[in-house]
């Protein structure tokens, strides 16, 4: 073969592979990686649409640790057994809590967040500033939550069944002293309090010989709840059902989450129950630790119901305060991960995440090479912490 014709077939080499490049950006097939020490993301996207990129470590973390992370606004909580505090997006530490728990339970409701630990007697209130009061409890602590305006419900355990107390948002006991015992009303699984501090729903678990019985106890904590006989509202009762999780819309609504149905109960106890086709796969995880959900509903579906016709294995179904069922989005997978606030919900499968917004249209879509434990959006609706075993990072959506 001459010279001249070893270049010609070097050049038309050169020009097929050249070729194939520009038929995989065609094809809208583009790998991006970030590199930052030992932290490495990968993004899979189509041609210009957005995805993650690294901004920066946020917290470099141990294998051995024993944090747990969410956000505040637009800075980073971090938890841990010997305190909680709050970090900037410069590193900088905002505020910091000492106290000394082997299992700290962290729960975010802005401009409020509590601590305490199963088992455990001590709670501590905070909002942007720092600590707002501390509440030790008589008896051990099973639950607790917070509602945006500082209000803290706790469940203890006593001997022969539970007590739960209330404190307003300056840590003054409410006088709310509600004890069951087992026998009779069963196990309280959650009680929360209204965003307007006026009600009290508990949800009871009484397994009994014929089998599972749920009670929802609705307190009135209002000026009127003294008149009433041991502050009841009104209750409802279900068979055959458990309801673990319930949540305050911004419209009062509450909604009420069992393992076959939901319930939705407005401002004047009028009650609307729909019966699912399918089971539930995933609610989203901050309904319980992180409520920042209040103007729709969001879960991941399972399997259908045996002899029902439902939504597709894995879809992931939008409501709307009213409780009608408005969206649909299907991340052909099985979800592993569900996060959903007023301004977005995220879904993993596996190690790619969708960021949507609330009417179920696509934000962003990400590949992780490695495992991430949470994926939370910063309040400027741009960013979000992805948390992993090794660190937690700040990553930005764009093109």
């Amino acid at each position: 073969m001459s010279r001249i014709e070893a270049y010609k077939n070097k050049k038309d080499k050169r020009a097929q592979i050249f070729s194939l490049i520009l038929l995989m950006i065609a094809s809208g097939i583009l790998i991006y990686s970030e590199v930052a020490g030992k932290d490495l993301h990968l993004s899979f996207f189509n041609g210009n649409e957005p995805s993650l990129y690294l901004e920066k470590q946020w917290v470099k973390r141990e294998l051995s640790d024993r944090y747990t992370f969410n956000v505040y606004g637009n800075d980073l909580i971090q938890c841990g057994p010997d305190g909680v505090k709050r970090i900037s997006q410069n590193g900088d530490e905002i505020w910091n809590q000492t106290f000394s728990m082997n299992l700290p339970k962290l729960i975010v409701n802005e401009p409020y967040l509590a601590v305490g630990e199963d088992g455990g007697k001590k709670i501590y209130v905070l909002n942007d500033k720092g600590l707002v009061y501390q509440v030790t409890t008589q008896n051990p602590i099973e639950y607790f939550s917070i509602n945006s305006k500082g209000y803290l419900s706790v469940i203890g355990a006593t001997k022969d069944g539970h007590r739960i107390k209330v404190y307003d948002a300056q840590g003054k006991d409410l006088g709310i002293d509600r004890n069951t015992f087992i026998e009779d009303a069963g196990y309280p699984l959650s009680a929360i309090v209204s965003d307007n501090g006026y009600h009290m729903p508990v949800s009871y678990l009484n397994p009994d010989t014929k089998g599972l019985k749920s009670n929802l106890i609705f307190l009135d904590l209002g000026e009127n709840g003294i008149l009433k006989e041991d502050l009841i509202e009104f209750a409802i009762e279900k068979e055959d059902t458990i309801f673990p999780g319930m949540f305050y819309l911004q419209n009062n609504t509450l909604v009420v989450l069992g393992d076959d149905r939901i319930l939705w109960i407005d401002e004047d106890n009028n009650v609307k129950e729909e019966i699912l086709s399918n089971h539930i796969k995933a609610i989203p995880w901050n309904i319980e630790n992180r409520r920042n959900l209040s103007t729709y509903l969001v879960l991941a579906l399972g399997e259908e119901f045996p002899g029902k016709q439902g939504e597709k294995y894995g879809s992931v179904v939008f409501y709307s305060t009213e409780g009608s069922k408005k969206h649909v989005f299907d991340p052909e997978g099985d979800v592993t991960y569900l996060y959903g606030d007023d301004n977005m919900v995220i879904v993993g499968v596996n190690r790619t995440f969708y960021g949507l917004d609330p009417k179920g249209k696509e934000i962003f879509k990400y590949t992780a090479l490695k495992d991430v434990d949470e994926m939370i959006p910063l309040k400027n609706g741009n960013k979000v912490a992805l948390v992993s075993k090794d660190s937690v990072d700040l990553m930005e959506i764009k093109r």
